[in-house]
């Protein structure tokens, strides 16, 4: 489940990048959505099914948070508005910070980004493990 307990740096120093992607899907809330699928993508639990019509995908979702966090929030159309509450409640924040004009990472987003784990190497790592 989605317990959300963030790994200290001496934690992740000692996790192969396997290992540590397949803490972030699992403890992030990556697995409310996503199975660990096969033909290199990630599949989905039926809740997953359910929240994703229409939706536009976790990275193209970061994609316009990019550009959304540079609009005031009392701003934004109700189309961004949507897409910045999807943005929290996918558990995106855990590591994706918003501030006033950008979009930076968290302390634990940066702990990761430093062992080379975004969102899209999780994907990656998580889909190439699959294969095999």
């Amino acid at each position: 489940m989605n317990t959300k307990k963030e790994l200290s740096e001496a934690e992740m120093s000692h996790m192969s990048s396997d290992q540590l992607a397949k803490y972030v899907f699992e403890h992030h809330g990556c697995g409310g959505c996503h199975t660990m699928g096969a033909n290199g993508k990630l599949g989905y639990t039926e809740r997953g099914k359910q929240v994703g019509k229409g939706f536009i995908g976790c990275i193209s979702l970061l994609t316009s948070m990019n550009l959304i966090a540079q609009v005031e929030p009392a701003n934004r159309t109700p189309e961004e508005k949507k897409k910045a509450v999807k943005f929290s409640e996918f558990g995106c924040t855990t590591c994706h910070q918003i501030t006033p004009g950008k979009l930076g990472l968290t302390s634990y987003g940066a702990k990761l980004k430093s062992f080379h784990m975004a969102c899209t190497d999780v994907e990656k790592i998580l889909s190439r493990q699959s294969q095999n």
